[in-house]
């Protein structure tokens, strides 16, 4: 086991100046005060994210409370995926509140906000970036991971929180020997150290290439995993405890009520009592508390202690809450805002139009190769192949060749199994092209079935967001 250990040096002077707590609202936002000013992390209230995801659990804290705060609260978007950026929650709030997120190379969550009418946008890098509350946040990129999402650290000058949002993965070394030198002056029981524990991604649940009973078992698997790197990388930094987030959202999509069932709650009992199961996990589990920490539930960073919510989760199982807000989506019609259940239009498929798509999506690759290097080179010879399975036209991409309509002569890396009505809906620019696959509106196959081929899911995700909020408008202007 890869560990680090040093001594921290406690000399915050929580005694000047007050103390800062932390809210958990729900998946991966969290709300820090400090006297009179907050900081609210990754707000999501109930659009639905990748076209089928919806929170469970619900935000504790109504949004209209939270925007009533108007310059006394400070936001941080760590990206800009919709259960991380929601657009509509995020208009309620005044269009001068101080928004702070990453310098992301790309400038789609800069652009996103300033359409939303946002005016007083910052960026934290990692020299840090001292905000209006007195917060310090910084940001961590790791370009082989993602380009467009980050770690962060937020130091409240008496506590010290990680909020990893997605970034599960094990700290490069550069970031972790500078996260490691700003934890230093505080005690464990200061830091609060929050990493993702669910599956963001299509697989396995929407490939064929497996049986149900194999998607249950990787999927079990694929969580365990993370778990236990987000708990090694707080291990890593000297820390005991660790909080669970980031993974508190079920699946809607219309005639597969198996991915509710299949969806996991990522509670820190569940962790402990399912996941956690084998020798190595239970050892890691012996060092570092996997705290409970529930909607409602505030931890005090000055002493690191929880103090539960007023309905707290000692009245109510898991399992229990899971189902009453799923009750709760379905009887209020939130659950109708999902990609399948909206009634698709009965529009002509635009063959130029797929073939516009493929080409883009290729040049797309191409551009990002050359400006970030080696990163991502292993894509370079790979096929990509999408099937409109109901009026049988294909289509493929093969990355750094050729995009055609037609079926490729050789066998596909990844191919993608989609009805027209739903295709349709992402050339027009209706919905992001990620909602077919971390929002489960497409099938998936893999060549070989145990090879994942990540660069093409991440040129997936990054493209989405070009294509959708500039290419499919530019394909209309010039087709009109």
């Amino acid at each position: 086991m890869n560990t680090h250990t040093h001594t921290h040096t406690h000399t915050h002077t929580a005694s000047y100046e007050p103390n800062t707590s932390v809210l958990f609202l729900n998946h991966a936002s969290i709300l820090l005060k400090k006297g009179d000013r907050y900081l609210l992390t990754d707000p999501w209230h109930q659009r639905p994210s990748f076209g089928s995801w919806l929170p469970t659990f619900t935000q504790y804290i109504h949004p209209t409370y939270i925007a009533a705060l108007g310059k006394k609260l400070s936001i941080l978007i760590s990206h800009g995926h919709d259960d991380h950026c929601d657009d509509d929650l995020l208009s309620i709030f005044d269009k001068d509140i101080e928004i702070i997120t990453a310098d992301f190379g790309a400038p789609s969550v800069l652009n996103r906000l300033k359409k939303l009418g946002f005016t007083n946008i910052k960026t934290a890098k990692r020299a840090g970036l001292k905000i209006s509350n007195g917060f310090t946040i910084k940001s961590y990129i790791n370009p082989m991971r993602s380009l467009d999402d980050a770690t962060y650290t937020i130091d409240t000058n008496n506590g010290f929180v990680v909020h990893c949002n997605d970034n599960w993965f094990e700290f490069d070394d550069d970031t972790f020997e500078k996260i490691n030198i700003d934890i230093q002056k505080y005690s464990p029981k200061n830091v609060a150290f929050f990493s993702q524990t669910n599956s963001a991604s299509g697989y396995p649940l929407n490939y064929k290439n497996f049986t149900e009973e194999e998607k249950l078992t990787i999927l079990k698997l694929k969580v365990k995993g993370m778990v236990v790197q987000g708990i090694k990388n707080a291990l890593k930094l000297g820390l005991n405890s660790f909080y669970s987030y980031a993974g508190f959202a079920s699946i809607f999509v219309k005639d597969k009520p198996e991915y509710l069932e299949l969806g996991l709650i990522p509670t820190g009992k569940y962790i402990r009592d399912y996941l956690l199961d084998d020798e190595e996990s239970k050892k890691l589990s012996s060092v570092i508390n996997v705290k409970d920490f529930y909607p409602g539930d505030t931890l005090n960073l000055d002493n690191g202690e929880i103090t539960n919510a007023f309905i707290s989760n000692a009245d109510y199982t898991d399992t229990q809450l899971k189902n009453v807000t799923l009750s709760y989506y379905e009887k209020n019609g939130v659950k109708n805002q999902c990609d399948s259940y909206k009634e698709q239009p009965v529009e002509s498929f635009d063959k130029n139009l797929f073939l516009y798509f493929l080409k883009n999506l290729n040049d797309f690759a191409e551009r990002k190769i050359k400006s970030d290097g080696i990163v991502f080179e292993t894509i370079l010879g790979k096929i990509f192949e999408i099937e409109i399975e109901d009026i049988d036209v294909i289509g493929y991409v093969a990355f750094g060749d050729d995009a055609r309509l037609e079926k490729s002569s050789k066998k596909p890396n990844k191919r993608m199994t989609v009805k027209s009505a739903v295709f349709n809906q992402v050339l027009n620019g209706n919905i992001l092209f990620e909602n077919l696959y971390t929002g489960y509106g497409a099938e998936w196959e893999r060549f070989p079935k145990n090879e994942y081929n990540r660069d093409i899911v991440m040129f997936i995700v990054m493209f989405s967001y070009v294509y959708k909020n500039r290419l499919s408008a530019l394909y209309s202007s010039k087709s009109t």
